[in-house]
């Protein structure tokens, strides 16, 4: 455990939130906007009949990573 990183990390976060409150930002309108297109990358994988399920499964979670979505250890190998 590193204090110093943990307390810089810290000041980082509450300088962001900060200003953040003073922004005009439409989170749903991003969020929606993403989860849009990791739905809409999702959907164009499981249509391609050319893939085996191993494969199809690989690529999604390719998405998830690209967008930054944890998927936590179970895709560990």
């Amino acid at each position: 455990m590193n204090i110093k990183l943990e307390l810089l990390q810290n000041a980082i976060f509450d300088a962001i939130g900060e200003k953040l409150s003073y922004m005009e930002i439409d989170a749903d309108k991003i969020a929606d906007t993403t989860a849009i297109k990791v739905l809409s990358e999702i959907k164009e994988i499981i249509n391609d009949d050319e893939k085996s399920d191993f494969d199809a499964v690989e690529e999604i979670v390719y998405v998830f990573e690209k967008y930054n979505i944890g998927i936590g250890g179970r895709h560990d190998f």
